[in-house]
């Protein structure tokens, strides 16, 4: 019998896609074969009509980032290959990873358990991060002389503002979920035991929401972070013509006129 996949994708409820990360025993480290099927779930959630996706862990870890042993193995084509590790291992990492920041649908990521390194940016990728209380969270790279090049420098200072960005990318440590908290990393604290639940919870109430004004409204939120005033402007625009141009628009406006709950789908018709 062979191994179990790496990750798997089931739907609590209709809408709802659930990525789990099922190598908890070795820490659901970033391999290739990881990365693969991550990305191949995501395009399952995707053609399945996800409207939220969460993102979880297994065992004692959320995902414990970066396969240590791809540097340490004299026999690994990544060691002591410095181009070979920025193009064939960090490159595929943020092009997955971008993946939930890009998708349509809103992305929750659910840390059960450790979320080091590469877990941590596996985490800032999604727009959510909801935590158990137990857990660990932060950017370990310092501490063995790597960079957090996966989602780290590039989006950790849009949710937490450079000072506190810099305090965490640099010292290396591992925050407590009350820490991660306070810094606004994260969302929301529950114990480890409701927080598969919570999360559940938390995705249901964007089934409430329309999914195309989701989607236009994710989109330019973090097109406009590194835009300039006028070009920000524009993209809000286009997100409303785009919203606008759509069923979803003016169910919401009849809905609203009408006092009844609005009926949203995934598509116009």
């Amino acid at each position: 019998m062979g191994q179990a996949e790496a990750a798997e994708l089931i739907w609590p409820v209709a809408g709802i896609a659930r990525i789990a990360l099922t190598r908890g025993d070795t820490h659901n480290t970033l391999t290739g074969e990881l990365l693969a099927t991550f990305d191949r779930l995501l395009d399952e959630a995707s053609a399945g009509g996800a409207r939220v996706l969460i993102v979880t862990g297994s065992g004692k870890t959320f995902c414990g980032g970066a396969h240590i042993k791809l540097f340490t193995d004299p026999a690994s084509p990544l060691y002591r290959n410095a181009r070979a590790i920025r193009d064939d291992y960090v490159l595929p990492i943020i092009r997955v990873f971008r993946r939930l920041r890009e998708a349509p649908f809103v992305t929750v990521a659910a840390i059960n358990g450790f979320a080091l390194g590469g877990g941590c940016e596996l985490a800032l990728s999604c727009d959510f991060r909801l935590m158990a209380d137990s857990a660990r969270i932060g950017l370990t790279e310092t501490r063995l002389g790597a960079l957090a090049a996966a989602g780290g420098v590039q989006s950790l200072a849009h949710v937490v503002g450079r000072a506190k960005a810099l305090e965490i990318a640099l010292l290396g440590d591992q925050l407590t979920a009350a820490d991660a908290k306070a810094a606004g990393l994260v969302t929301a604290v529950h114990p480890g035991s409701e927080l598969a639940d919570s999360a559940l919870a938390f995705a249901k109430r964007l089934l409430l929401c329309s999914p195309i004004s989701v989607a236009e409204t994710k989109r330019a939120l973090y097109r406009c972070e590194t835009s300039a005033p006028d070009e920000a402007d524009r993209i809000a625009l286009d997100a409303v013509l785009a919203a606008s141009a759509g069923a979803e628009w003016w169910e919401g406006m009849a809905a609203f006129a009408e006092r009844r709950p609005a009926s949203f789908r995934m598509e116009d018709g």
